[in-house]
């Protein structure tokens, strides 16, 4: 296998930040953009691209506007949201990997927040992409948690909306979700758990539209054990696509060695998942 590589991104807002391409040697397979969680570093999902690559498909994990390599911080004269993700980060990493890999089919995935903006992505330009891999992802509208988690995600989104205009930014570290997030991404974020609805501030695609539109595969992978993202969470952003797009599996310990896998132990243990998440993708390839 071929060493890790760095491709460095300028977004057409100015924005600049590194991705890591875990390559293979054959140009011709897939390669699976995958957008990190909440706060979460790159380099977080270096196992992962290494376990990938043992199995056949490629992956690319860019650092976060606001995080690692980004060469912007949150706060009250560099805020952004949803839209800056989805429409310049996504879109000029997606570029950069097509010059990269012109023969490779692109995947878009993505762990947690980073699984709702490749879906989001893919739903809005699907030209050029073979499908979508979310894992630990769903909705954070607040009817499909628990009532003890929604209490919890309904307590985030009112801190975030009083400490935002505030400080300038969301101090995630401070409370323990995320890190320092910039004040318009957690407005977009609480909307979605407050309405359901993707509307992301100064946006004019139609996401909702664009979501019940989108006809390439979706696999959504949940874990049993993982309270942040559990089923119904998945189910619920699921339901925004057409039926028969998407295949949601969730897996108790059985499908994984008899580990409880949460929210993050996966990612400790990407051998766990990596290996049917490839077989996945190289199957809708030949199909």
């Amino acid at each position: 296998m071929a060493n890790p590589q760095t491709l460095t991104i300028t977004t057409t807002d100015g924005h600049r930040f590194d991705a890591t391409l875990y390559p293979v040697d054959d140009p011709r397979a897939p390669v699976l953009i995958f957008l990190s969680a909440l706060g979460t570093p790159a380099r977080v999902y270096a196992r992962l691209g290494r376990e990938m690559i043992a199995h056949g498909v490629q992956l690319c994990a860019p650092d976060w506007r606001g995080i690692g390599s980004s060469s912007v911080r949150a706060g009250r004269t560099s805020d952004f949201g949803y839209r800056h993700l989805i429409e310049f980060d996504l879109a000029a990493l997606i570029e950069a990997v097509r010059q990269r890999r012109p023969q490779a089919p692109i995947w878009l995935g993505g762990h947690s927040l980073g699984g709702q903006m490749a879906l989001l992505r893919a739903a809005a330009e699907p030209q050029g992409i073979a499908g979508v891999v979310m894992i630990a992802a769903g909705s954070v509208h607040l009817p499909a948690y628990s009532w003890k988690l929604r209490f919890g995600v309904g307590s985030l989104a009112l801190l975030s909306s009083l400490v935002g205009p505030v400080l300038g930014y969301f101090p995630g570290g401070r409370v323990g979700f995320g890190g320092r997030e910039a004040a318009g991404l957690m407005r977009d974020w609480s909307r979605v758990a407050v309405t359901g609805r993707y509307r992301p501030d100064g946006s004019g695609i139609d996401y909702e539209g664009a979501l019940r539109s989108l006809t390439l595969p979706v696999l959504a992978l949940t874990f049993t054990a993982d309270h942040w993202s559990p089923a119904p969470t998945a189910q619920a952003l699921l339901r925004k696509l057409p039926a028969d797009t998407a295949v949601h599996w969730h897996w108790d310990p059985s499908q994984t060695k008899g580990v409880a896998v949460d929210h993050y132990l996966w990612l400790k243990q990407p051998d766990l998942v990596a290996p049917a998440v490839a077989q996945h993708i190289c199957q809708a390839r030949r199909g």
